[in-house]
């Protein structure tokens, strides 16, 4: 009971989503609820109302847009609910921020799923924070990606760790450093140790064209044991992360489709069919 009112079951996944991924708007809940726009808002401020969930306007948000994250009282009842009910709290419940791997990847991709769940479907997503529990859980404490997700199509499974270029970082950066500077630090987990890793692709999300570019050359010179698949954040803006985006290197500039990109050989073994349930 929430201020003597029941939460229904979706205003149940709206409040637990905002807990673990920090601010969304409107549009992103009807997505991640499957639910139409008018519907999310009703969501939203039924929960706004009962003192759940804040909201605010960006000044710089020309659309002003309202954006929602969880309250400590909503994050109380979240806590309690978990606790009652003998599942694990998750670290950091009701205070996590949003990263780029959520709105270039995550929503697209779940967005997708919604259209055609027949086909393809977003089978699992872990946030950043979760994503590095993942890994060290598995022995690969040296990496930090930004995200983890599973993708199925067509039958077909593929794992994958997501890295989003940060871009340049510094105040003063003279033109000729802005395609290369910073990029050595997106993979440099894997060029310390090279493991074996426990999924189909390590996904890398360049800020432009000319950063791939780089990234791609560095991979050709030195290879690594980790299957590599690059795009752009404006490819991104403009396509599906599932569609023909990924480019692999030495393998000129084709680029393929997020469920067909071949792996290297050698590559770890994980993608497989999936068979569902009889």
């Amino acid at each position: 009971m929430a201020g003597g009112r029941e939460l229904s079951p979706r205003r149940w996944r709206i409040l637990s989503f905002l807990a673990l991924h920090g601010w969304a708007t409107t549009s992103d809940i009807a997505v991640v609820a499957g639910v139409p726009r008018l519907t999310a808002h009703r969501d939203l401020t039924g929960l706004h109302t009962m003192g759940l969930v804040g909201r605010e306007r960006s000044a710089e948000d020309r659309a002003h847009a309202w954006w929602y994250r969880i309250t400590g009282e909503g994050t109380e009842l979240l806590d309690r609910d978990l606790v009652l009910s003998g599942r694990p709290v998750p670290l950091r419940l009701g205070q996590r921020d949003w990263g780029a791997a959520h709105y270039l990847l995550f929503l697209p991709l779940l967005a997708v799923s919604r259209q055609d769940p027949a086909r393809c479907g977003l089978f699992q997503w872990l946030t950043t924070l979760d994503t590095s529990v993942w890994l060290r859980e598995r022995g690969l404490a040296n990496l930090r990606a930004d995200g983890y997700g599973v993708w199925l199509q067509d039958g077909r499974c593929l794992r994958f760790l997501v890295h989003v270029d940060p871009g340049p970082v510094g105040e003063v950066i003279a033109e000729r450093e802005r395609s290369t500077l910073g990029l050595g630090a997106v993979l440099a987990g894997y060029r310390r140790t090279d493991p074996v890793l426990p999924v189909g692709v390590v996904l890398v999300i360049a800020r432009d064209a000319e950063r791939e570019a780089n990234l791609l050359a560095d991979l050709v010179s030195r290879p690594l044991r980790a299957p590599i698949a690059i795009t752009t954040v404006d490819l991104l803006h403009h396509h599906r992360p599932h569609e023909q985006v990924w480019r692999i290197p030495a393998a000129g500039t084709a680029r393929h489709r997020l469920i067909d990109i071949p792996p290297p050989s050698g590559a770890f073994p994980v993608d497989s069919k999936v068979v569902g349930p009889k």
